[in-house]
């Protein structure tokens, strides 16, 4: 009788084990840009910005997606007119929405001076 309760125990802590992830959500945060460049512009600027931070990265037609060990982040180029762009971006963090909050804002910052991510 004791052997199924062991087996019982055992199957339980490693039902737990695999569910004890799945509870654990990441921090998010958003923000966005109006920059004064198209949408090619926007996704060179996110680009030359990702090649700076040396993250790996996938490219979409309107989107860059990052990743580091501790989260990810994505930037979408929207059109916004002739020459303007709306930058959206998100981050997410394993632990500290400060984390990606302020990842975002730093983002935002490099994406709207295209001349200090140029000489970089």
């Amino acid at each position: 009788m004791k052997r199924p309760l062991h087996a019982i125990a055992l199957a339980s802590l490693g039902l737990v084990s695999l569910t004890l992830p799945a509870l654990a959500r990441p921090e998010i945060a958003s923000g966005d840009q109006l920059l004064t460049t198209d949408v090619e512009g926007c996704l060179t600027r996110a680009d030359r910005l990702i090649a700076n931070l040396g993250v790996q990265f996938d490219q979409g037609g309107i989107d860059r997606t990052g990743y580091f060990e501790d989260g990810a982040f994505r930037i979408l180029c929207y059109g916004a007119g002739d020459d303007s762009s709306l930058a959206v971006v998100f981050a997410t963090h394993e632990q500290s929405a400060d984390v990606a909050a302020s990842f975002i804002q730093m983002m935002l910052g490099e994406l709207s001076q295209a001349e200090t991510i140029s000489q970089q």
